[in-house]
């Protein structure tokens, strides 16, 4: 049920934060509320009249923007948030109201940019794990025809090469992918906290401290996203995060133990078993990456609908 603050004069609307079903009304825009507002001229009409003086005044349907309210009817979306700028009286211009900061709060932080970078990197992230995986296949083949004497060295010496500079563009990638995801999933929190504050059961810092800890770090991050998931109604059944989840699992588990085995190899016959694992763990993460963008997005797409 919609309530009525959502409909009294600019200067005191504010959006509700309530129960569930009103919380998400300020994140969900005005198509959630047309009992209350109608779409106009790529604003937002009230249905009622108010004798509220013209200014600037946050939105009733989004507390992360300001609208110009002339009087009679909210004006379009600026692209911008206005500049405070002196007025003098009397001149009927734009005026920054008492009370009111121009600066969009914390709370609502943009998500949208922050995840199509994500998703950018982990697709790019993809395509270098196609690459290793190619590469660790050759180079089993080369190891198995050098130790048969029918491949020269210059194959294995070839294979390091190439498995070096892929390995060093693929750390790039899955660092800069990493970071991306914990800034897109510490905005995600804020916001779901800001509505619900009991909608989490972790703080937004720990949403990105979990996934640096021994241990923990293999349910608590999941545990985070599947809270976020739920709290904003995104459109992700539990057995995609499932599998996404443990498809991330098992691939960090064979890229760690490729690491060991690699470190612990004497001989050229153990590299078999490090280029096997290797293979396995990127072919598990490039299985994760379709399934990690399709949570991310509907996530976003919940949390941070986009303005129509």
């Amino acid at each position: 049920m919609i309530r009525r603050v959502l409909i009294i004069p600019p200067a005191k609307a504010q959006p509700a934060i309530g129960g569930d079903e009103d919380a998400f009304v300020g994140l969900c825009g005005p198509d959630r509320v047309q009992s209350a507002f109608q779409d106009h001229a790529g604003g937002i009409t009230m249905t009622d009249h108010t004798s509220t003086p013209a200014g600037w005044y946050p939105t009733p349907h989004a507390g992360n923007e300001l609208r110009y309210w002339n009087g009679t009817e909210w004006t379009a979306p600026p692209s911008a948030v206005p500049a405070a700028q002196p007025v003098l009286a009397g001149t009927g211009g734009p005026t920054h109201p008492v009370g009111y900061s121009l600066a969009a709060p914390p709370i609502v932080r943009p998500l949208r940019g922050v995840a199509k970078a994500t998703r950018i990197l982990l697709l790019v992230g993809a395509v270098f794990s196609v690459l290793t995986v190619l590469v660790e296949a050759w180079g089993l083949v080369a190891v198995e025809g050098f130790t048969r004497g029918i491949a020269p060295l210059s194959d294995l010496e070839l294979y390091d090469t190439l498995s070096g500079f892929i390995g060093l563009g693929s750390g790039a990638l899955l660092l800069a992918a990493g970071i991306c995801w914990l800034v897109w999933q510490y905005r995600a929190a804020v916001r779901v906290r800001a509505i619900t504050p009991a909608a989490t059961r972790r703080t937004p810092v720990w949403h990105v401290v979990s996934w640096f800890i021994p241990v923990i770090a293999w349910w608590f991050p999941f545990q985070n996203m599947k809270d976020l998931v739920v709290a904003a109604r995104a459109a992700v059944s539990p057995g995609i995060l499932g599998t996404w989840w443990g498809l991330w699992i098992a691939s960090t588990a064979m890229a760690s133990l490729s690491g060991r085995l690699s470190w612990n190899a004497s001989s050229l016959s153990d590299y078999p078993a490090v280029m096997s694992t290797s293979l396995l763990g990127e072919l598990l993460s490039i299985a994760a990456v379709p399934l990690a963008i399709m949570v991310l997005t509907r996530a976003t797409d919940a949390i941070d609908p986009a303005m129509r």
